[in-house]
């Protein structure tokens, strides 16, 4: 085994310049998408306020019945940074494919999921005018579900090869194509048709597929394939696909939970309360992402980090870029927070909606939001170094026990029960946020993911070598 190296040899700066040189690419990525998706939301506020309510359901719900297959092949950020810690660069691309080849199930499932969609939104407690457009909205995005896992799958591969500008500027590209199909096709201009927020909806998805389309024709490059096999190492191997599920399918059950009670508590909790509940809510939750999205390109960073650590076998760097993420993340989120109690009346009416009811609780919600950031900066960034290590089957389990037994009873006992309404469950959620920091602080902080092997082999070398 390798000699760990002493992190207090290092230059004093080394760590905060690797998770830098790797994160800010991905977080301006990251920033890109969701500015998507603000894009989106704000012009359908533009709309009124059943507009602006749809878009935000059903832009979650769309997102949520994708997650598991996503939250798969986003391991191969895992598989590709441990290859390239071993200097296995042969395997990066082929762990790319069976990412790729995975993606695919992504289409099978909207197929499945679109005569369902009037069932499911008709469930909703929400105004049959809602329920109408968040139909419309949902149907639309179901036609992206390949190209969002794709999309997921190259833009993994290319963080974990340290080459996270790719992804970045694919999704600028991607972003302006957004931009201007949204106006053309909500409003009717430039000659295209007006169609309201299936147009947002239909803007997006035709931006996810130009992205898909430039990032693979880069996949695909001559100096590409020389180092990393992304043209010899397209075969199924069913071997390292089996691999990547293994791993994968608990990051994808963790991810698809998450957002399952997230939707819940939109849908089904807030959206109880009325179309001026649901559309504060919106409202917060996109003006949040802008703490939000940042944290989750730190995510996105130190999982290939981690796993490029974890391959060269030195622990101790491995878990001192962790906290070195974890930290800018919690001072960032910190500020913001301020930021969005302090200003969060003018941001809502300034994007969103100006209905006084709306915009004094969308400032509610903001306020909470100031208290968990500098928790839920925790939970981001070391969600994404435990799925570096291959520690995803914790992360379901815990995650799926904590929302069951805290989340969604607080935020039910707090709304119905004791009658906070809409502001009850917010207040829920914010005690779920700060609960799970401390248990995934702690689980990272053992190190007991040190002992994960990923790779088929080294567990079978570890169980057949001689006992001494």
């Amino acid at each position: 085994m390798k000699a760990e190296t002493n992190i207090y040899s290092e230059p004093r700066w080394a760590g905060l310049s690797e998770v830098l040189r790797l994160a800010m690419p991905a977080i301006l990525a990251s920033i890109s998408w969701t500015l998507m998706q603000f894009v989106d939301t704000a012009f359908v506020g533009q709309l009124g306020k059943a507009p602006l309510a749809a878009v935000g359901s059903a832009g979650l719900w769309s997102f949520v019945m994708n997650t598991f297959v996503v939250g798969v092949v986003g391991c191969v950020a895992t598989f590709v940074g441990q290859s390239m810690g071993r200097s296995r660069q042969e395997d990066c691309g082929r762990y790319a494919w069976q990412g790729i080849y995975l993606s695919l199930a992504a289409g099978v499932l909207a197929v499945a999921l679109w005569p369902l969609a009037a069932p499911i939104f008709n469930l909703m407690p929400h105004s049959p005018e809602v329920q109408t457009q968040e139909i419309a909205y949902f149907r639309v995005r179901l036609l992206g579900y390949v190209f969002v896992a794709w999309q997921t799958a190259l833009a993994s591969f290319f963080q974990a090869i340290n080459k996270p500008v790719i992804p970045m500027l694919t999704a600028f590209a991607a972003n302006i194509v957004n931009v201007v199909l949204d106006y053309g096709l909500i409003f009717g201009k430039l000659g295209l048709p007006r169609m309201e927020i299936a147009g947002a909806a239909l803007a997006t998805v035709i931006a996810l597929a130009f992205q898909v389309v430039l990032l693979h024709a880069v996949f695909m490059g001559r100096s590409m394939d020389r180092t990393y096999g992304t043209r010899s190492g397209f075969a199924p191997d069913w071997a390292k696909m089996s691999e990547l599920f293994h791993i994968g399918w608990p990051a994808g059950l963790s991810f698809l939970l998450d957002v399952v009670n997230w939707g819940v508590f939109t849908s089904f909790i807030v959206g109880s309360f009325g179309d001026g509940a649901l559309a504060a809510h919106t409202a917060a939750i996109s003006i949040m992402h802008m703490s939000f999205v940042p944290a989750m390109g730190l995510n996105q960073a130190i999982a290939p980090i981690v796993g490029q650590w974890i391959g060269r076998e030195n622990i101790p760097i491995a878990k001192a870029r962790a906290y070195t993420a974890m930290r800018l993340a919690m001072v960032y989120m910190f500020f913001m927070g301020l930021l969005f109690a302090v200003y969060g009346p003018v941001l809502i009416r300034t994007f969103f909606n100006d209905d006084p009811a709306v915009v004094s609780m969308g400032h509610v919600f903001l306020m909470m939001g100031a208290v968990f950031q500098g928790f839920d900066a925790i939970n981001i960034v070391l969600m994404g170094a435990l799925r570096g290590a291959g520690d995803t089957r914790w992360l379901a389990v815990v995650g799926a026990v904590v929302a069951y037994v805290v989340f969604l009873p607080c935020a039910l006992i707090l709304a119905f029960v004791l009658g906070f309404e809409a502001q009850g469950a917010w207040l829920g959620a914010t005690v779920y946020v700060i609960l799970f920091s401390g248990l995934v602080f702690r689980r990272f902080h053992g190190e007991r993911w040190r002992h994960i092997k990923i790779f088929r082999a080294d567990a079978a070398s570890l169980n057949t070598a001689p006992a001494k």
